[in-house]
C-alpha cells in the first residue's frame, strides 16, 4: 500500500515536472518566434530608409571623398594611413545628418522600439595596375571603425548587411567591404510586454496546476492517515471489548451449568461478574460516544469558583484515586485572586486526561501548575511530566480524533486515541487552547489557557 502510494506521488511529480516543461518550451517558442518577427519587420524598415535616395547621396559624400584621396595617395601627396584617418573624418562630418535622416524614416518604429542601426568598415584594399593587391585595413587585425549610426557594441547588435564597393576608375582597383548592425536597446521590456497576457495566463495556469497537484495530494495522504488511524481504533475497540465479552461468555455459562443448581455462592458470583463486565462495557460504549463530541456539542454549566482551590482539591482526589506511592506529584499553584469561570465537571475532566495520560506514558513525576498568564490574561494550567515524551513530526495530529502516536506501525499502549482529542474539545467550549511542548524521551508540557472573563 505505501509502496503504491509512493509511486503515485512520485508519478504525479513527474507529471507536474513534464507539464512545467512543456509550458516552458511553449513559451520559449512564442518569444522566439516574437523575436523574428521584430527582426524581420525592423530590417524592411531599416532596408527601406537605408535604401532611399536621400540616405543614398549621404553615402556617396564619403566614397566621393574617399576617391579623390586615393588620387592624392597615388600623386604621393598623402600617405597609405592617412586614406583611413581622412575617411574617418569624413564619415564624422557626415554621420550627424545620416542620424538624423535615418530617425526620421524610422520614426514609426521607433515609437514601438527603439532601433539603432550603425555602419562599421570591415575591409579595404587596392591592387595596381600589375596585380598586387595591397590591403590597407582589415577589421580581423585592427579595430572595427564605426563610419555611420550610433555606436554600440558588435555583440548586442545584430548583423543585418554586407556590403562591397568596387570602384575601377582610380589608378588602383579599389575593393571596399563594410557591415551594417542593427540594435534594438528595450529588447527585453519590448518582449515582456507583447508576452505579458501570455505570461499572466501561464503563471496563473502554473499556480491553478501547482495548487491542485498539492491540494489532491495533501488530501490523499489525509485520507491514508484516516483510515489507519480508523483501523487502529476499530482494532482496538475490538481488543477492548473482547475481554468483558469472554468474561460475560464465560459466566453465562457458568450460570447455566449444573454445577451452580443449588449453588447461591457460585450464582452470586457470576451474577457480580455480569453486572461489572456490564459496567465496563457501558463506560466504554460512553467514552466512545462522549468523546466523540465536538466542542458545539458540548453544553457548559459555567460556574465562578476559585481556581487554586479547585485544582488542589483536583489532585487530592486524584491522589486517592491511583497509586500515589510511584507517583510524585509536584505542585506550583497560585492563589491568583482571580475567579475561574468554567464548567467544573468538564474541566475536570480534561485536565484529569492529561494527567491519566502523563502517567500513562511513563511519567513518574508530575509538576502541575496553575496561574495568570498577564500577556494574554488567560488562567494556564500545566502538567509537565518525565515519561516518554513525543516526538515534534507527531504533535499537530495527537489532538485530532482517534489519533495514537505509533512506531513502525506498533502501539504499545491501549487506548481508543480520544482522550487529547476530547480534552481540546472541552478547552475550546470554554474559548481557550491547548498546546504542548515535547521532545522524544524528555516529557512533555501540557499548557491548558481558558481565557479571565
Amino acid at each position: 500500500m505505501q509502496l503504491k502510494f509512493n509511486v503515485l506521488v512520485a508519478f504525479s511529480v513527474l507529471t507536474l515536472v513534464a507539464l512545467i516543461g512543456i509550458q516552458g518550451y511553449l513559451i520559449y517558442n512564442t518569444y522566439e518566434l516574437k523575436k523574428k518577427t521584430y527582426t524581420i519587420d525592423a530590417r524592411n524598415a531599416i532596408a527601406k530608409v537605408y535604401n532611399s535616395a536621400t540616405v543614398d547621396s549621404i553615402m556617396w559624400l564619403y566614397r566621393t571623398d574617399f576617391l579623390q584621396n586615393l588620387q592624392a595617395f597615388e600623386k604621393g601627396n598623402i600617405k597609405e594611413q592617412d586614406l583611413i584617418v581622412k575617411l574617418q573624418q569624413k564619415t564624422s562630418e557626415i554621420n550627424p545628418v545620416f542620424v538624423q535622416l535615418f530617425n526620421e524614416g524610422l520614426a514609426k518604429e521607433k515609437e514601438k522600439y527603439d532601433v539603432k542601426i550603425k555602419k562599421v568598415l570591415t575591409s579595404v584594399a587596392l591592387t595596381d595596375s600589375l596585380g598586387n593587391t595591397n590591403q590597407i585595413y582589415n577589421a580581423a587585425k585592427q579595430d572595427t571603425i564605426m563610419l555611420l549610426g550610433e555606436n554600440f557594441q558588435n555583440q548586442d547588435g545584430l548583423l543585418i548587411n554586407n556590403s562591397t564597393w568596387q570602384d575601377d576608375q582610380t589608378p588602383f582597383k579599389l575593393n571596399f567591404q563594410s557591415s551594417i548592425f542593427m540594435n534594438i536597446s528595450d529588447w527585453d521590456a519590448i518582449m515582456l510586454r507583447e508576452l505579458s497576457g501570455l505570461l499572466i495566463l501561464s503563471s496563473l495556469l502554473f499556480l491553478f496546476v501547482v495548487s491542485l497537484f498539492y491540494y489532491s495530494i495533501r488530501n490523499l495522504m489525509k485520507q491514508k492517515r484516516v483510515a489507519k488511524i480508523k483501523t487502529d481504533f476499530i482494532n482496538n475497540i475490538t481488543h477492548e471489548l473482547k475481554t468483558p465479552l469472554s468474561t460475560l461468555s464465560i459466566a453465562t455459562k457458568t450460570l447455566t451449568s449444573e454445577h451452580t443448581k443449588g449453588n447461591t455462592e457460585m450464582v452470586d458470583g457470576a451474577i457480580q461478574v455480569i453486572d461489572r463486565q456490564n459496567t465496563r462495557l457501558q463506560k466504554l460504549i460512553d467514552q466512545v460516544l462522549q468523546s466523540s463530541l465536538g466542542y458545539q456539542q458540548i453544553h457548559l454549566s459555567k460556574g465562578t469558583f476559585n481556581g487554586s482551590v479547585f485544582i488542589n482539591e483536583l489532585l487530592d482526589d486524584y491522589l486517592l484515586s491511583i497509586n500515589s506511592s510511584e507517583i510524585k506529584v509536584q505542585r506550583n499553584i497560585d492563589s491568583t485572586g482571580i475567579a475561574l469561570e468554567a464548567d467544573k465537571f468538564y474541566l475536570s475532566t480534561a485536565i484529569i486526561n492529561l494527567l491519566n495520560n502523563a502517567i500513562k506514558y511513563g511519567g513518574t513525576e508530575l509538576t502541575v501548575s496553575y496561574g495568570i498568564d498577564k500577556t494574554d490574561s488567560t488562567h494556564y494550567i500545566s502538567i509537565k511530566d518525565n515519561g516518554i515524551g513525543i516526538s515534534p513530526k507527531y504533535q499537530r495530529f495527537i489532538f485530532e480524533k482517534f489519533y495514537r502516536v505509533s512506531e513502525k506501525d506498533t502501539h504499545n499502549y491501549k487506548g481508543l486515541g480520544l482522550g487529547l482529542y476530547y480534552t481540546k474539545q472541552i478547552i475550546k467550549a470554554h474559548g481557550g487552547s491547548i498546546s504542548v511542548e515535547s521532545e522524544a524521551n524528555k516529557g512533555s508540557l501540557f499548557t491548558i489557557k481558558i481565557p479571565i472573563i
